[in-house]
């Protein structure tokens, strides 16, 4: 579905390639995510793919289209939700659907399923401030979806939130996946939370950025918190660790 074809990217104020030669591929479905230290460039990855920086040297296609002769082919979810604070929350998620002059009809009754999907009909008529962390990350993800695209880009979109919170959306997440059956890319530090989530781990391990180091989890779908504790999800995660660890002190 998305192919980097060797693929070279520098900022314009640094010395070096943040990206050098970097060809990776990610299939339709697939649940996949990206770890490495702080700066390793993952959120340049992300940059690329969605069209915000342009490689200077390579191709990046999606279903075999170059990416800069289509629209709407990816959805970006950041770390902060990002909600329009004099938004109510269900004019909050119509933005995509707005953008795309959907009429006024189709973007009414698609917002009201989607606010029913992830639990927050009974509060479509609040605002951002009236919502906790988790209820306004479950916003921000029905915003995401409302772009309709294929490719979804998630950009540590639940590193600020308490643990207890958090496991809660990742077990959300995983049957949002498999429901709309969506293709996504999910950005990390937590090694735990990579491996639950995954079916597949990219590791970044050197700068620039000249490939992944790749690790399929061994977990079948739907997944539970005991799954974790398995030794060969052990052992993975410690293999993890130890890479992003080495990694760091380079």
């Amino acid at each position: 579905m998305l192919r980097f074809e060797d693929v070279s990217f520098k900022y314009k104020s640094d010395k070096f390639d943040m990206v050098k030669s970097l060809s990776f591929d990610v299939a339709e479905g697939e649940f996949i995510s990206v770890i490495g230290a702080s700066g390793c460039g993952k959120s340049t990855v992300f940059r690329l793919i969605n069209g915000l920086e342009k490689p200077d040297t390579g191709k990046i296609t999606m279903s075999g289209k170059d990416i800069g002769s289509i629209k709407n082919y990816s959805s970006y979810m950041p770390q902060k939700d990002l909600l329009y604070p004099w938004r109510t929350i269900e004019k909050n998620i119509c933005l995509p659907m707005e953008i795309q002059k959907k009429g006024r009809e189709e973007m009414k009754r698609r917002s009201a399923e989607m606010l029913k999907e992830v639990g927050l009909w009974d509060y479509r008529d609040k605002y951002p401030r009236d919502l906790s962390g988790g209820m306004r990350q479950r916003a921000s993800f029905a915003r995401t979806l409302l772009a309709g695209s294929d490719l979804l880009l998630l950009d540590e979109p639940f590193s600020a939130l308490d643990s207890l919170t958090r496991m809660g959306l990742q077990e959300w997440l995983l049957a949002e996946w498999q429901k709309h059956k969506k293709t996504i890319l999910f950005v990390t530090h937590d090694v735990e939370e990579a491996v639950f989530l995954s079916e597949k781990v990219l590791v970044i391990t050197d700068r620039p950025i000249t490939h992944f180091e790749q690790y399929r989890v061994p977990l079948a779908y739907p997944r539970a918190r005991a799954d974790l504790k398995r030794q060969e999800i052990l052992n993975l995660k410690e293999e993890l660790i130890g890479k992003l660890r080495q990694e760091a002190e380079q």
